[in-house]
C-alpha cells in the first residue's frame, strides 16, 4: 500500500509518497493514517521539524517530497537538470538456462552491472547459476552484484563469501541478519567479496548510532534507500558519514510508485553517485502511475517533452484533496471557456469507458493529445482508475511515428488518424474524436484490422457519451449511447443529454439531430451553423457531406453571408489554389452563390476549423 501527501496553496500542488515496506520499515503500519491524521491537523509544526516524524521514515519521506515539489513550482519537480543515471538489472532466481538467458537479453539491451537475489533456492545451485554466468561473461564484460537479504548465518556465512569470491563479484549486500555488528566488522575485514550494508542501517535514526557502526564495522559500501531512511536529507547525513570515511555508496528504490521512484532518481541525479544505482523497482508494476522516467541499455532518463510538464501538474492536482478539477473548452464552436468538475464524475467516464471498451488492468494505452483540453485529460484519468499502461508522446499529426510497441487502445483527433492510417495495425482499439471523420477518410479505413469509433461528445459530458464504429462488421450510421445515457431532442431539434453519472443536469447541446431512439441518433449539424436563405434552412454540414466527392483533396465548408434578398446567402469557401468544380450533386437551393479560395483555413490544434475566424479573412 502507498499514501500520496500533497500539499497546496493557490495555484500549485506539490506531491509525495509515504510507501513503508513491511517487515522493513520502522513505520507501525496501524498507526499510519491516523498520524497523517495528526500531520493535517497541524502541518506546519511538522514541516518546521521533521525530526517528530523520526518513529515513520516514509511519512517523512513522502512529507519532505510534497514540501520540495511545492517549493520548485510543483509538477514533481523536486530537483532541477536531471541527468540520466547508470542502473543495474534485476535478475530473477530460477535454472541454469533461464537464469544466463535474462543475462544475455540484458547484455543484447545494452546492461553493464546485473544484480541477482541468493540464499532463495540451494546454494549449491545458485553457485552454479553464477559459474555459468561467469563462464561466459567476466567481469569486464557484467559488473555482477549479488544481495543475500541477510540469508546467511554465523555458522555458513564465511564458507559461503569464500566459495562466492571465486566469481569477481562487485559486492554483495547484507550477508547476514541485521544487528551482528561484531560478525559484519569480522566480514568486513575477512571476506574476499565486499559487503554493502543495507538493512542494517534502517533503524539507526540517531547521528551517534550511524557513526558507531561505520567505525565498528568498516563496510565496503552502504545501499541508501530514501524511503526506509527518511528521507533525502537523512539519507544525505549517511553520504556525508560514508565519504568522511572512505566508504562507498549507491542509492536504491524500495517498490515505491513511479511518483517516489521520480523524486529519488532526480536527487541521485544531483548527488551525482558513483557506479550503478538500483532504481528499476517501478517495472514490477502493472498499473503504475504514468512517469516520465525511461530505462534503455541500462540507462535511466527522463523524458523532458513539455506534455509531461502538463502530465505530472494534472497527477499532482488528481491526488489532491479537491474534489473539482477545472476544464477548459476549446472553442471550436464558441467563446472559449472554463467549467468545473467532480473528480467523481471523471472517475465514473473512466469506468464507462472501460466497461465499453473491455479495458482491464494492464492493458496499453496512449496519449498523444493535448493536456490543455478533456481528451488529453480523460485518457491520463482512465490510465490513473483502471490501471492502464499509458504511453505518453508529445501531440504531433503523426502520433505513431515513433510507436513501436502494440496499444491496446488509443484516441486520436481526424487529421492525426488521416496522417496514421498507414501504421494503424500498432492499435488495437481507436477512438476518434474533437471533429467530423469525413466520408472520404472513413472509406480508407474499411480495409483496416484496428477497430475504429468515432465518439460524440464534449468538454460538459467529459468526452464521449455515444460512439459509432466506422469499420468492420459493426459498421454504423447512427451514434449509439453508451450505458446510463439518453437521448432527447429540444424544439429546435437540437440533442439533450441525460447523463447522471458524468452531470447531474440536462446538457443542451446546439447539435441538429435525426432521433432515432432515446439511444442512438444520427448527427445533422450545429444549429448555430444553418443558414436560413430565402425562407429556406440549410444545414451546410449536410451540404459538405455531399461535396465530399467532388472536393475530395482539400479542406472546405459552408457559410453564409448576409444578402440583401435572401437574408443570407450560401457561399462555398475552399483551402488552397482556385479549382473547377462540379456543383450538380446539391439541390437547386443548396448551391452556393459564391466560391472562395483561402490560401490557409485557421485550425485548432486538434485540426478543426475555425469557420467564424476563416471568414473574417474573406473580409480582410
Amino acid at each position: 500500500d502507498i499514501w500520496i501527501i500533497t500539499l497546496t496553496d493557490k495555484e500549485r500542488t506539490g506531491i509525495g509518497e509515504c510507501a513503508p515496506l513491511p517487515g522493513l520499515s520502522l513505520d507501525n503500519f496501524d498507526q499510519i493514517e491516523s498520524k497523517l491524521d495528526e500531520i493535517c491537523q497541524d502541518l506546519n509544526h511538522f514541516l518546521t521539524d521533521l525530526s517528530l516524524l523520526s518513529d515513520f521514515p516514509s511519512i517523512r519521506f513522502g512529507l519532505e517530497m510534497a514540501h520540495l515539489d511545492l517549493n520548485n513550482g510543483g509538477g514533481q519537480h523536486y530537483f532541477s537538470h536531471f541527468k540520466s543515471i547508470d542502473i543495474n538489472g534485476l535478475i530473477w532466481m530460477g535454472d541454469t538456462e533461464f537464469m544466463v538467458s535474462q543475462v544475455e537479453e540484458k547484455l543484447a539491451e545494452g546492461w553493464k552491472c546485473i544484480k541477482m537475489k541468493i540464499s532463495a533456492i540451494d546454494f549449491d545451485k545458485e553457485l552454479e547459476i553464477l559459474q555459468s554466468i561467469r563462464s561466459r561473461f567476466d567481469q569486464n564484460e557484467l559488473e555482477l552484484r549479488v544481495d543475500a537479504n541477510g540469508g546467511f548465518t554465523e555458522n555458513d556465512v564465511m564458507v559461503k563469501l569464500e566459495k562466492l569470491s571465486k566469481f569477481d563479484l562487485h559486492s554483495i549486500e547484507q550477508p547476514i541478519k541485521p544487528g551482528q555488528w561484531e560478525l559484519l566488522s569480522e566480514l568486513c575485514q575477512k571476506s574476499q567479496v565486499p559487503i554493502a550494508l543495507d538493512e542494517e542501517l534502517i533503524p539507526l535514526i540517531d547521528e551517534k548510532d550511524r557513526i558507531k557502526l561505520l567505525e565498528k564495522v568498516i563496510p565496503q559500501y552502504l545501499v541508501l534507500k530514501p524511503t526506509l531512511l527518511g528521507g533525502f536529507f537523512e539519507s544525505k547525513k549517511w553520504i556525508q558519514l560514508a565519504e568522511e570515511r572512505n566508504i562507498g555508496w549507491w542509492v536504491t528504490s524500495a517498490l515505491e510508485s513511479n511518483i517516489g521512484l521520480n523524486a529519488i532518481a532526480q536527487w541521485t541525479s544531483k548527488m551525482q553517485p558513483k557506479g550503478f544505482q538500483g532504481l528499476g523497482t517501478g517495472q514490477l508494476f502493472t498499473n503504475n502511475i504514468p512517469s516520465p522516467l525511461n530505462v534503455d541499455q541500462g540507462i535511466l532518463s527522463s523524458n523532458n517533452s513539455p506534455i509531461w510538464n502538463d502530465v505530472n501538474q494534472f497527477i499532482s492536482d488528481w491526488y489532491s484533496p479537491n474534489d473539482e478539477m477545472t476544464l477548459h473548452t476549446s472553442g471550436s464552436t464558441g467563446s472559449p471557456k472554463s467549467i468545473q468538475v467532480k473528480k467523481e464524475w471523471m472517475r465514473n467516464s473512466a469506468n464507462l469507458t472501460g466497461n465499453t471498451f473491455g479495458l482491464k488492468e494492464g492493458d496499453s494505452t496512449l496519449l498523444c493529445m493535448p493536456m490543455k483540453y478533456v481528451a488529453g485529460t480523460m485518457m491520463v484519468v482512465r490510465a490513473l482508475e483502471l490501471g492502464l499502461d499509458l504511453t505518453i508522446v508529445e501531440p504531433s499529426s503523426n502520433p505513431l511515428e515513433g510507436i513501436s510497441e502494440q496499444i491496446d487502445f488509443a484516441a486520436m483527433v481526424p487529421i492525426q488518424l488521416e496522417n496514421s492510417i498507414d501504421q494503424l495495425d500498432k492499435v488495437k482499439t481507436l477512438i476518434v474524436g474533437g471533429g467530423q471523420v469525413e466520408p472520404k477518410l472513413i472509406k480508407r479505413l474499411q480495409n483496416v484490422p484496428t477497430d475504429i469509433y468515432e465518439t460524440y461528445g464534449m468538454t460538459e459530458t467529459l468526452t464521449h457519451v455515444a460512439i459509432k464504429q466506422l469499420n468492420g462488421s459493426n459498421k454504423s450510421k447512427f451514434f449509439q449511447a453508451l450505458d446510463g445515457v439518453h437521448f432527447e431532442v429540444d424544439d429546435r431539434g437540437c440533442l439533450v443529454i441525460h447523463t447522471p453519472m458524468l452531470n447531474p443536469n440536462p446538457i443542451v447541446t446546439n447539435d441538429l439531430v435525426d432521433l432515432v431512439d432515446e439511444a442512438s441518433f444520427r448527427w445533422l449539424g450545429r444549429v448555430d451553423n444553418v443558414i436560413n436563405s430565402g425562407g429556406i434552412k440549410i444545414i451546410p454540414e449536410v451540404v459538405e457531406a455531399k461535396l465530399t466527392a467532388v472536393i475530395s483533396d482539400r479542406r472546405f465548408f459552408i457559410a453564409g453571408v448576409p444578402d440583401e434578398s435572401l437574408g443570407k446567402k450560401v457561399i462555398l469557401i475552399i483551402e488552397g489554389e482556385r479549382l473547377d468544380i462540379s456543383l450538380d450533386s446539391l439541390e437547386k437551393y443548396e448551391k452556393p452563390k459564391e466560391i472562395h479560395f483561402i490560401e490557409k483555413f485557421r485550425v485548432t490544434t486538434s485540426g478543426k476549423i475555425y469557420r467564424n475566424s476563416t471568414l473574417d479573412m474573406l473580409r480582410e
